[in-house]
């Protein structure tokens, strides 16, 4: 069925992102004890067997392909490394019970995985249903606080949380990858970086293009001079970063000459269904021929479908929420059906240029730097007549903006727009779209990422809190 596309496409997509498993080996693991124990799995031993297809310890032997690590049912709480990194140098799904079940903790002392690879030779990873936490690297240019992935990645159903560099150069402090990286239906909270030039308190991806799909990236930060990109960055010009029904949020970046709170892309990126909120730029990011962008900093076009930019903050002189990093940039920004607003008075502009005319519709922004055509905003609208809740857990994976009863944005949408990939009839929680949100008998799609419908206006109205 049409409203159920756009997620059955995402799904598929990251489903065929997953590395085979024909001829795989299962590997189970058997304990939460860490080094090497006769006649048990450590998740250790289990790697080694994995790398080297010969039985380790308690664990029986890898194969030639992808190998999976399963943990058995009494596997639960956490595995504290007590032998350093754990590094993977063959192909493997590393499947655990849930983030919630499952931690593995590097006790500040490395980082959690290394997973090996070069041009010549991927090996490609998957991690799921894991919490991982602890990790931390010390030295000049030693990337990635919880993960270092020099082969094709991918994080399903997990948290990264509480992990960190402290060198300088050392990007990273959630997951450093070098190539394809896929972040599905995971968390990257609450780790940073230290050292000057450390970008990325969340997520770098350095040469590959980036998928977050059903995410979050939420307060992360960094520290140093020349750190920008405090949620997550995906470097070099020819790599585009996708976002859908996911949330950055809370992410900042504290030193000077650190652009790009929220994310930073070298390429295009595209966010569909995707909230942007609560980034914050504190240094003193003017000068250097670019444009500091709270939310983001893109190279290339940015692409906006029913998303929600809201109240992201940049101290610095010039700075914006949104911005073509490069001044004077070539790229564009697109919007269809997305709010961009501040929902207080003055401060930093939205947009550091219009949004494009040709591309652009049905938009509501809070002020005139996003441009004045009545396809793309028009008059601004005023924050108050927004009306937009702050940030919560409304449904489904990630956060997003509630609109409250009287929205300008209920009902204001495209609804051709709406039914098209890649928004595809739903909103960032999986909810439908389009619904009758303001009540007079007419369904129509919101604009932004969260779509209002008759349950919300009546639980919001009070109606369930009545005598």
């Amino acid at each position: 069925m049409l409203i159920r596309s756009c997620r059955r496409r995402s799904l598929a997509v990251a489903l065929a992102l997953l590395p085979a498993g024909a001829g795989a080996a299962t590997i189970t693991v058997t304990t939460t004890a860490d080094g090497s124990i006769p006649d048990q799995c450590t998740l250790r031993d289990a790697i080694a067997a994995a790398n080297t297809n010969a039985a380790v310890a308690g664990c029986t032997g890898g194969d030639v392909g992808n190998d999976e690590i399963a943990f058995a049912p009494e596997v639960t709480g956490t595995i504290a490394l007590t032998e350093g990194q754990l590094t993977i140098s063959d192909k493997l799904t590393l499947s655990g019970p849930g983030a919630d079940a499952l931690t593995i903790d590097a006790q500040g002392q490395s980082r959690v995985f290394d997973i090996e690879g070069d041009q010549e030779t991927s090996y490609e990873t998957t991690l799921s249903g894991l919490t991982l936490t602890g990790g931390r690297t010390t030295a000049d240019g030693d990337n990635g606080g919880a993960v270092r992935s020099l082969s094709a990645f991918h994080l399903v159903d997990s948290v990264v949380t509480g992990n960190s560099t402290a060198g300088p150069n050392s990007v990273g402090g959630g997951l450093f990858t070098a190539t394809t990286t896929q972040l599905l239906r995971s968390r990257i909270t609450r780790n940073w970086t230290e050292g000057y030039g450390s970008l990325a308190g969340g997520v770098m991806v350095a040469f590959g293009t980036a998928e977050v799909v059903d995410s979050t990236v939420a307060d992360n930060w960094t520290e140093g001079e020349t750190s920008g990109g405090g949620g997550i960055v995906v470097f070099w010009a020819w790599f585009d970063a996708t976002f859908v029904n996911s949330t950055i949020s809370g992410n900042e970046t504290r030193g000077n000459a650190s652009q790009a709170a929220g994310l930073a892309v070298g390429g295009n990126a595209f966010l569909t269904n995707t909230t942007v909120s609560g980034n914050r730029t504190l240094g003193d990011n003017a000068g250097g021929g670019f444009i500091d962008g709270a939310a983001m900093s893109v190279t290339g076009n940015i692409t906006l479908s029913n998303s929600s930019v809201v109240d992201n903050r940049s101290v610095s002189a010039g700075g914006v929420a949104i911005a073509i990093a490069a001044n004077p940039g070539t790229g564009l920004i697109k919007a269809t059906n997305s709010v961009i607003a501040s929902t207080t008075e003055g401060g930093a502009a939205l947009c550091s240029k219009p949004l494009d005319v040709a591309a652009s519709t049905h938009n509501l922004a809070t002020d005139a730097s996003c441009g004045g055509d009545a396809l793309v905003g028009g008059t601004p609208v005023a924050a108050a007549a927004l009306a937009l809740a702050p940030l919560a857990d409304n449904g489904g994976s990630t956060w997003t903006h509630a609109l409250l009863p009287g929205s300008a944005a209920i009902d204001s949408g495209d609804d051709s727009a709406c039914a098209a990939a890649p928004v595809g009839n739903l909103d960032q929680r999986g909810h439908l779209r389009p619904q009758d949100g303001d009540g007079d008998g007419t369904a129509a799609c919101d604009v932004g990422a969260f779509e209002a419908d008759d349950a919300d206006r009546i639980f919001i109205d009070g109606f369930d809190g009545a005598p």
